[in-house]
């Protein structure tokens, strides 16, 4: 097998093995947090937020950190590390007995989680010019993959082995990542140094709607787990029985997200991005809303896969608009949404869910989205001549 094609295939799988990780644990992580925890309801909820939403946080201030350090170091060796140490501290929360050890291992995931972006050095750097798309499309499905496929299976893992051994056997699937790298990934050489202010970008107001609409995006993805607790209780469903469903509705509703990525970025080419971006947005932002009208968890979850099938496509719908422009810095900092997102979203879920119910907390969401759709409808007026 070709070096490139090496990369390709186990940088994929890492990745793979990396978000299967952790969203393998986040499916029960809220059931462990209420296991653990000595606080109210209410207060629990808060440090729920907090600690599923650190990581992401940490990830989104890290990421240009650790692709700067790619001009520096072997992108291999920083990447072997990375991977190697959130395989050291899964196997250390499983341990955890307090919700501050808990939170303090939380964020050093996430200051290890901005590595992927060393991930996708290697890859690039190791394609030919005109196979770079292509393969990081391909590194992507895997990320995708992996997120499919870990909320069923953590919530069959806690269920069988409990949560302690629900976290080790996470560790493990890292650890095995680390080593199929270690011996197959041939390291690339680090990136040229960058001369001073070749990373300025001017962020106009475009960038900044368009960077609004994946956060927002990201946002409607990404509340949910954190409060399943809350919603199967609202259903009445036992804690037994909704710690086995809750793996099997973010599957449903992750399947319908890579499929729906897959269909509307071919459509877009007839309608064009622009107007598709901003009519899955609104479709989103009324199902969003939607939510607070289902009377069981059967069209709650119906709902829930019809919304996250259309917002899901609305990112790489706004990052094809900027890729024409040729500008690594903007679609870096597009791509920054998607961090911020992911830990806004818990904490915003149990902030309000703490003070009110989940009715406010779904039409909150769907303002929000309102906000980014009227933002982006202003300020790309004149570009949607050219992209519808």
């Amino acid at each position: 097998m070709a070096t490139h094609r090496r990369n390709l295939v186990f940088i994929s799988f890492s990745q793979f093995a990396s978000n299967f990780s952790f969203n393998f644990i986040n499916v029960f992580l809220p059931f462990f947090i209420f296991e653990i925890s000595p606080h109210s309801s209410q207060h629990t909820l808060l440090w729920t937020g907090a600690i599923m939403g650190c990581g992401s946080l940490c990830s989104a201030m890290t990421a240009t950190f650790w692709g700067s350090l790619t001009h520096r170091f072997s992108p291999k060796v920083l990447y072997l590390r990375a991977l190697l140490a959130n395989g050291v501290l899964f196997f250390l929360i499983g341990f955890s007995t307090s919700l501050s050890m808990l939170l303090v291992l939380r964020v050093l995931q996430g200051l290890f989680g901005g590595a992927s972006t060393t991930g996708m050095i290697i890859v690039s750097s190791s394609a030919a010019k005109d196979r770079v798309a292509a393969d990081l499309g391909f590194f992507q499905s895997f990320i995708t993959l992996g997120q499919l496929s870990g909320p069923l299976l953590g919530s069959v893992a806690v269920v069988f082995l409990g949560y302690r051994g629900a976290f080790v056997s996470a560790s493990v699937v890292l650890f095995a990542s680390v080593l199929f790298c270690s011996f197959y990934v041939a390291d690339v050489p680090p990136l040229p140094k960058r001369e001073k202010g070749s990373d300025s970008t001017a962020f106009d107001k475009r960038i900044l709607a368009g960077w609004a609409v994946c956060f927002v995006a990201t946002i409607q993805l990404t509340f949910l787990p954190s409060i399943l607790p809350n919603v199967f209780k609202t259903f009445s469903i036992g804690q037994t029985d909704a710690v086995k469903l809750a793996g099997v509705v973010v599957m449903l509703y992750t399947t319908t997200s890579m499929v729906g990525t897959f269909v509307w970025s071919r459509f877009s080419t007839r309608m064009g991005p622009y107007r598709t971006a901003s009519y899955l947005l609104a479709f989103g932002m009324m199902l969003q809303a939607a939510l607070a009208f289902s009377h069981g968890i059967a069209d709650f979850t119906v709902i829930r896969m019809l919304q996250t099938g259309g917002v899901t496509a609305t990112f790489p719908l706004i990052i094809s608009i900027f890729a024409a422009e040729s500008k690594g810095s903007t679609i870096g900092f597009i791509n920054s949404a998607r961090f911020a997102g992911n830990a806004a979203g818990p904490i915003l879920a149990t902030s309000i869910l703490a003070c009110s119910d989940l009715a406010t907390l779904y039409f909150c969401i769907s303002g929000l989205t309102l906000m980014a759709l009227v933002g982006f409808r202003i300020y790309f007026r004149q570009h949607a001549v050219g992209t519808a």
